[in-house]
């Protein structure tokens, strides 16, 4: 039968039909990858202190989310394709949530993700990294988790913790008493531990018993998630188990492995806290000299300071340029990054700037808890003194959120900013400079980034414009 004149209208317009069909699901199914996978764009790949790894790091600030990223980088890549896979899984489960809630009531509170990990040596190529995952949604408490990978760079494999303690039900037992036992001896979580629910994570028969026990040079720590095995008020729990208490459950070929001897300890620490001691007075007679200064009457003043540091090189030639200069700064920085850049802080508290507190990794602190607050300001704070032999004396919350639940928490000075250069947005020196020129006056505190490289160009210009313009750049304490 011959095609009538509506048989092709209709084949035609059925084909423009499964075609707008297609391209519209690919183009969603694109989209929903870009949008999850945009670091791939912003992404920073920086040596750590520790012998073949790299850190990866993300921050996002977007109207209905925060989010920060940190993650580790090995040589090999079967390595790195396990842990992308981890951190693309969590990244994808924080995405999916969030597209359940308006994004109207997200803008007035935007949610928050947080994925940072810590490295513990244990011996020679042989390192624990452990993962913590948070996140707060839609009015939610705030979600915590553990995650820890055993990566053994020497042999380029992960290894499993049942390779370490063999899991048998009297090696259970063992374990069950020496966990026990240390929960009753913490003056911290002892009046938090539900008994059966150790006693239920230690029965565990799938893989994910021992699944968050770690190691260092001296002990097998485990770390619990929040409720897992006390109430909530515990937070995430952390035992540590000497090497010497563990040894009957340890397998033999980890017993030769691991490095259980460390006896310089003590000494290096005692002659360690003589030389902060000396560095502390020689910084505070600096101040006070400092303080007793008379400024010419017809000297402006404005303070650089830079978040998110150190970085390995970007803020070594930063303090190249202030250098140069003759300015001074202050350098807000997160203990995560000076853990593993301790000697870019040392150069930058050598060569007199400032070194303020900008929390562990990077969380708003209007959504945690006062005792949460205060340890990210403490572990900070403790961090910068080890790097530096310096105390912190300001603070600067990430986002610039704050609120009073926080400032009743810290007991050092919260300093924001007058001045937004807006460098981690365009990336383009020239605006940053316009954006100083319309906006600086005597006492302003301008807000700068040294962890991205466009930001190098930025400083260059503003420090010209600022020297010839009349301008002193003095440190954040000095304005204040």
């Amino acid at each position: 039968m011959k095609p009538t004149r509506l048989s092709y209208t209709i084949f035609i317009t059925l084909g423009i039909t499964l075609i707008a069909v297609m391209t519209y699901f690919y183009t969603q199914g694109h989209n929903k990858k870009e949008s999850i996978d945009k670091k791939g764009e912003n992404e920073k790949i920086e040596q750590s202190k520790y012998n073949g790894v790299e850190i990866i790091t993300n921050t996002y600030e977007e109207d209905t989310y925060h989010k920060a990223i940190h993650y580790p980088k090995f040589e090999k890549e079967s390595l790195n394709e396990e842990i992308k896979k981890y951190v693309s899984k969590k990244e994808q489960g924080f995405h999916n949530e969030l597209s359940q809630y308006k994004k109207d009531a997200l803008k007035q509170r935007p949610a928050q993700m947080y994925l940072t990990f810590n490295i513990y040596p244990a011996m020679d190529q042989l390192y624990s990294i452990v993962f913590t995952e948070e996140s707060y949604i839609g009015g939610a408490n705030s979600r915590q988790s553990n995650t820890v990978f055993l990566v053994d760079l020497k042999n380029e494999q992960f290894i499993k913790q049942t390779e370490i303690i063999n899991n048998t039900k009297e090696n259970r037992e063992k374990l069950y008493n020496l966990l026990f036992k240390a929960f009753k001896q913490s003056e911290e979580y002892s009046s938090f531990l539900i008994e059966e629910d150790l006693k239920g994570w230690i029965e565990k028969k799938d893989n994910k018993l021992l699944s968050n026990m770690y190691l260092t040079n001296q002990a097998i720590v485990f770390e619990f998630d929040k409720y897992e095995v006390t109430a909530g008020a515990a937070g995430m729990p952390k035992i540590t188990l000497p090497f010497e208490q563990v040894s009957e459950i340890v397998s033999a070929e980890w017993l030769d492995r691991l490095n259980l001897q460390d006896t310089t300890n003590n000494n290096e620490s005692a002659e360690s806290n003589e030389n902060i001691t000396e560095k502390e007075a020689d910084q505070e007679k600096a101040t006070e000299e400092d303080l007793t200064k008379d400024p010419s009457s017809t000297e402006k003043r404005v303070a650089l300071t830079f978040d998110d540091g150190p970085h390995p090189q970007n803020t070594l030639t930063i303090l190249e340029l202030l250098d140069q200069h003759d300015a001074k700064a202050t350098f807000f920085m997160l203990g995560s990054r000076v853990d593993f850049y301790p000697n870019i802080a040392k150069k930058v508290a050598e060569d007199g700037h400032e070194i303020g507190n900008h929390t562990w990794d990077h969380k708003d602190l209007t959504t945690l808890s006062p005792e949460k607050i205060i340890q990210e300001i403490q572990d900070t704070n403790e961090i910068i003194l080890e790097a530096t032999g310096y105390n912190t004396t300001v603070l600067r919350p990430p986002y610039g959120a704050t609120n009073k639940e926080v400032e009743n928490s810290v007991d050092i000075a919260s300093v924001l900013w007058t001045i937004d250069t807006l460098d981690w947005q365009s990336h383009e020196p020239e605006a940053v400079l316009e954006i100083v020129k319309e906006n600086v006056k005597d006492g302003s505190i301008i807000l700068m980034h040294d962890i991205h490289e466009s930001t190098i160009k930025a400083v260059e210009l503003v420090l010209n414009y600022l020297e010839e313009n009349g301008y002193k750049c003095v440190t954040v304490s000095e304005i204040l």
